[in-house]
């Protein structure tokens, strides 16, 4: 997700100096501006609705697997996720936001349909966008966990379940039409496979960035950011398993080989996880969780931050009436002999 954004941040950058730089120009040069406009919007829109998705998911994840004291407030954990959870609505709604990218990556098969050139992002539709609609994959042939894992394949891979995704969202949308909608009311129509496409063209994009940044990345970090991106993209393809065994790239024994590649990965970065994780640089107040807290000094913190928010006062009522209960023996005095009536 950084590297994406660090991208994003670029070509926003880069279109904000294309359109001032226009000015009141036409023609080409304000045809090739739109173009990228639509291009960055779109692909923000997919990715703000999946990440803040994505993250939502993960909080809940963090604060189930640290069994009750995830749900404890001391934690913040809980308050995290409910602080969190409006980023899936404002600045825009995520459904609203990933139709809207669904909208654009279905108006795109179609222009490349015509000739028109691919954006960069998009440029696995090549072998998509046939008139025919029939999608040309070139399944996997490998069988070992590296072959089946490699960081290629796995961008092959997820290049072929979005091609699939946004063909099949296509040819509803052509369905919509074929029944006599309008041309609003056949994106209607394509709704689900639509949102359907924009997320899983939004796995691509993440896989294919984060690929991008560790080839650019220094040698001795490059081993560890490579079996990140790895793990990534195969724990994503096992969550999608039916997405890869119906575009036709992978078969049940290679998902299964997947898998026990999921399962050692996670053994292997398992030792980088602190470091990975202090990487991002978030400080102690930010993270505002003693169970995150970045000297490891977990339990003695969580306890300080207990007891200086529940200090001990004296009980008003102890001696009265606890005390006595407290210190009370088995031997007590007879009470009123009660009367009975006599039949």
């Amino acid at each position: 997700m950084v590297f994406a954004a660090r991208e994003m941040t670029v070509n926003y950058q880069q279109l904000m100096a294309q359109l001032s730089d226009l000015g009141e120009a036409k023609g080409a040069a304000a045809d090739d501006a739109i173009k990228n406009l639509k291009e960055t919007h779109a692909t923000s829109a997919g990715l703000k609705a999946f990440c803040t998705w994505m993250c939502l998911n993960i909080i809940d994840q963090c604060r189930q697997s640290l069994g009750g004291h995830g749900y404890s407030a001391y934690t913040g954990l809980s308050q995290a996720y409910s602080d969190f959870a409006v980023h899936c609505t404002w600045e825009g709604d995520n459904t609203i936001l990933t139709l809207q990218c669904g909208r654009y990556l279905v108006a795109t098969a179609l222009e490349a349909r015509k000739g028109q050139p691919l954006p960069a992002n998009l440029a696995y539709l090549q072998g998509a966008v046939s008139k025919s609609g029939a999608v040309d994959t070139k399944p996997c042939v490998g069988t070992s966990a590296t072959a089946v894992s490699a960081l290629d394949t796995l961008k092959a891979a997820w290049s072929s379940v979005a091609a699939n995704a946004i063909v099949s969202a296509v040819r509803d949308f052509e369905a919509g039409l074929a029944k006599g909608l309008s041309k609003d009311n056949a994106y209607e129509f394509s709704s689900a496979s639509r949102l359907h496409a924009a997320r899983m063209h939004t796995y691509t994009y993440l896989l294919h960035r984060f690929a991008a940044q560790v080839e650019q990345s220094p040698a001795t970090l490059r081993p560890v950011l490579t079996l990140l991106a790895q793990l990534f993209g195969a724990h994503s393809a096992v969550q999608h398993s039916g997405e890869f065994l119906q575009s036709g790239f992978y078969t049940g024994a290679q998902v299964e080989t997947l898998k026990t590649f999921v399962n050692d990965a996670c053994a292997q970065v398992r030792k980088d996880a602190v470091p990975l994780t202090d990487a991002f640089g978030y400080t102690d107040y930010v993270v505002n969780s003693p169970l995150g807290r970045y000297d490891g000094d977990v339990y003695e913190k969580y306890f300080e931050l207990v007891t200086s928010l529940n200090p001990q006062k004296p009980i008003p009522y102890f001696d009265s009436l606890i005390r006595p209960l407290l210190e009370r023996t088995n031997e007590s005095e007879l009470g009123p002999e009660l009367e009975f009536d006599q039949e």
